[in-house]
């Protein structure tokens, strides 16, 4: 009996995925995050934007209309401090999917996406965070520790992986509530962004 339970525990993401990509899916519990306006946060450096855009996120779109993403390039408030509308990006939205890349680890702002994210899990402990690791990133043992940390306890997910889409797609949620807009103060330690951002 013990030993069926380890196997069902061990395959449990699997199995759902499989279930999921063939149409069957099943009620969950209440939805904690349904005061969030949004079901991911998009997180990638600037430099990846042509692949993370045109695939990525079109991608997503494509597949499923219903997933409400917030994005950069759409959302970001101008005139605002960045790091205000980071944490406002990552507090409006269930998910933050971070697109680990080597340009990802060279961005000030990226990491600090990947920060504020991981406080918002902590708070909530909620696993807030999909990470979708990109092809060209260095060994595990040259990443930021934290970023080690995070990869050798959670799953994530590979760009290219045979069920990569099945996989994103299930663990993506699905918005039906309006948002709620925190109420952040400016820091005057911080800069204020004038148009598109550039994390």
């Amino acid at each position: 009996m013990a030993g069926g339970k380890i196997a069902w525990t061990r395959y449990e993401m699997h199995v759902k995925v499989w279930l999921y990509s063939h149409g069957v899916t099943w009620v969950k519990e209440k939805d904690i995050d349904r005061d969030k306006q949004y079901d991911a946060f998009i997180s990638f450096s600037h430099k990846d934007q042509d692949l993370v855009i045109m695939d990525l996120i079109n991608g997503i779109e494509t597949r499923d209309p219903n997933v409400k993403l917030f994005l950069h390039y759409k959302h970001f408030l101008p005139g605002e401090y960045i790091h205000l509308n980071i944490m406002r990006a990552v507090h409006l939205s269930k998910r933050t999917v971070l697109v680990l890349s080597k340009s990802f680890l060279e961005s000030e702002w990226c990491l600090f996406e990947f920060k504020a994210a991981h406080v918002e899990a902590l708070k909530d402990r909620v696993n807030r965070i999909i990470i979708v690791k990109m092809n060209d990133l260095p060994k595990d043992e040259e990443l930021p520790e934290e970023i080690q940390v995070y990869l050798k306890s959670t799953t994530y997910l590979t760009w290219g992986d045979k069920y990569f889409w099945d996989t994103l797609l299930y663990t993506l949620p699905r918005s039906d509530s309006p948002p709620i807009t925190p109420n952040l103060k400016h820091d005057p330690k911080f800069p204020i962004i004038k148009a598109n951002p550039t994390a």
